[in-house]
């Protein structure tokens, strides 16, 4: 039995990793446990030492931010082997996209099409998706001689990039929002119009992940795909590859690749 900690099996983004997991584990004769975290770091905690009780073979861990170390070395110390996917654990292997190169070109074409009063919603500080895609935008502002307009920090939900879009379309002159993931996006779009803002014709907005809900949303979200599918594959390869003593510290990276939509 493998382990599967996620932070919300609601949002598409991680329920397309848990699949992908799945299509490995079901060829190589394992069965899942799927725990979902509510992007609750004492739940996560909770989680860690029902699935040590459990006694898996091994998790496949997506972290809320910095996780219990305690927890994870209990699990290590038992034996129990731990994958991570999406967000970077310190002494873990883990399979990861390039979010730092992924936020960089988003910003560049932002630039491009001739915004440069541009706000961003970043993620979580302590997750290290956020703080990498935050690098990404910062640089490449700082490497375009300007400043950002605004820099708000929400939780990967709607509601979070609802309420921070709010304050910023309030309080700052912008041209463009730019949130750390896709529903944090969604949620931008929303405070825009019921500010009675046109997007993308008095702001643009983009996003990041490239999550399948985004075939409902309108205007079409211009975003960077995250192969989240792939990286449950390979994060279970992984682990798989590990149980044979082939691999002891790894990091795989995934390319991204910017999505074109009209929000922008």
């Amino acid at each position: 039995v493998i382990g599967i900690l996620v932070p919300d099996i609601s949002n598409s983004f991680f329920s397309r990793i848990v699949r992908g997991i799945g299509a490995v584990t079901f060829k190589n004769g394992f069965s899942t446990l799927v725990c979902d975290s509510n992007h609750s770091v004492e739940k996560e905690s909770r989680y860690l030492e029902i699935l040590l009780a459990e006694q898996v073979e091994g998790i496949i861990f997506i972290s809320v931010g910095q996780p219990n170390r305690d927890g994870l070395k209990r699990l290590l110390r038992r034996g129990i082997d731990v994958v991570v996917a999406d967000r970077s654990v310190r002494g873990l292997p883990s399979v990861e996209a390039d979010n730092k190169s992924g936020s960089y070109q988003l910003t560049k074409h932002l630039l491009q099409k001739g915004y440069h009063d541009i706000a961003y919603i970043a993620g979580p500080p302590e997750v290290s998706t956020a703080s990498d895609r935050l690098s990404g935008f910062s640089a490449a502002i700082e490497n375009a001689g300007l400043k950002p307009a605004a820099v708000l920090y929400g939780n990967f939900t709607y509601k979070s990039g609802y309420e921070c879009a709010q304050e910023i379309l309030r309080s700052s002159r912008v041209d463009a929002i730019m949130a750390a993931n896709d529903l944090m996006a969604i949620g931008a779009i929303r405070a825009a119009e019921e500010l009675g803002l046109n997007v993308p014709r008095d702001v643009g907005v983009t996003g990041f992940d490239h999550i399948s809900l985004l075939e409902f949303v309108q205007p079409r979200l211009t975003t960077v795909h995250i192969p989240a599918y792939e990286m449950g594959k390979k994060a279970m390869k992984l682990f798989i590859q590990r149980g044979k003593g082939r691999v002891s510290k790894k990091k795989i990276l995934l390319e991204t690749k910017l999505i074109y939509g009209d929000s922008c």
